[in-house]
């Protein structure tokens, strides 16, 4: 990806009504959270992606991809009865369900469409709480429609609200930048390097508690959809202004 110095990117950003700032405290951020590095060169900070930066697209390809498969009907819960004393995990597990996509059907029992099994195992063992939980696979056949189960087992009011707030803010965006192309203007290939990690960043943050609920689960009008093709569109118009460079 090459480095680009921070003198370079606040630069570029105040044309964009960014203030030095605000500049150096996303760059701050995104360097804890691993997404970029940084070392010193003639007085100045170079940045530059690192691998996790990288896999930052992989990531949200991969989490994006499992939606995409062809769901069998198939529910697969995890119930537990862990004891107070062992709190912390029992925490744990509820932790490492919820980050896998599991939604709460009761106190105890979590939910979900994709069988994450193995996954979850490990992480029992790890605890030592395997007396403590047990693992169905079952179909719904109740009498309600399994589509009306899925608001009262995940938020997706919520998640619909994100999106939303991601769609306003990044096809606004979208649009903006395109225009500027289309004048004429030169737009700085820094700045599309510094915005490819914001928009994937900003992204990765909604799709990492999104349950990706099977195709079959989501209304046909889901914002999920849309914000995710905005999102392909957006990075991909940057990594053109990017290759311009």
């Amino acid at each position: 990806e090459g480095e680009v110095p921070v003198e370079r990117l606040i630069k570029i950003l105040r044309s964009f009504n960014e203030s030095e700032a605000s500049v150096r405290t996303s760059l701050s951020r995104l360097k804890k959270e691993g997404f970029l590095e940084s070392r010193k060169s003639n007085k100045s900070a170079l940045y530059s992606l690192t691998d996790l930066g990288k896999d930052a697209i992989i990531f949200k390809n991969y989490k994006l991809l499992i939606r995409e498969r062809s769901w069998d009907g198939q529910w697969h819960m995890v119930t537990f009865d862990i004891p107070e004393k062992l709190r912390y995990s029992r925490d744990a597990l509820r932790k490492k369900l919820l980050f896998l996509g599991y939604g709460t059907l009761h106190s105890s029992v979590m939910i979900s469409p994709y069988d994450k099994g193995a996954e979850i195992k490990e992480t029992v063992k790890e605890y030592g709480i395997e007396e403590y939980v047990e693992f169905f696979s079952a179909r719904y056949t109740g009498h309600k429609n399994v589509t009306d189960l899925v608001p009262q087992i995940w938020d997706l009011r919520w998640l619909e609200r994100e999106y939303k707030k991601f769609i306003a803010i990044y096809e606004h965006e979208l649009g903006e930048l395109k225009l500027s192309v289309e004048k004429g203007d030169r737009i700085d290939p820094s700045y599309a390097f510094l915005k490819r990690i914001e928009l994937n960043d900003s992204f990765s943050r909604i799709i990492s508690v999104d349950p990706h609920l099977p195709r079959e689960l989501l209304p046909g009008d889901w914002m999920g959809f849309k914000a995710e093709r905005v999102c392909d569109e957006y990075l991909q118009f940057l990594e053109d202004l990017e290759e311009e460079k």
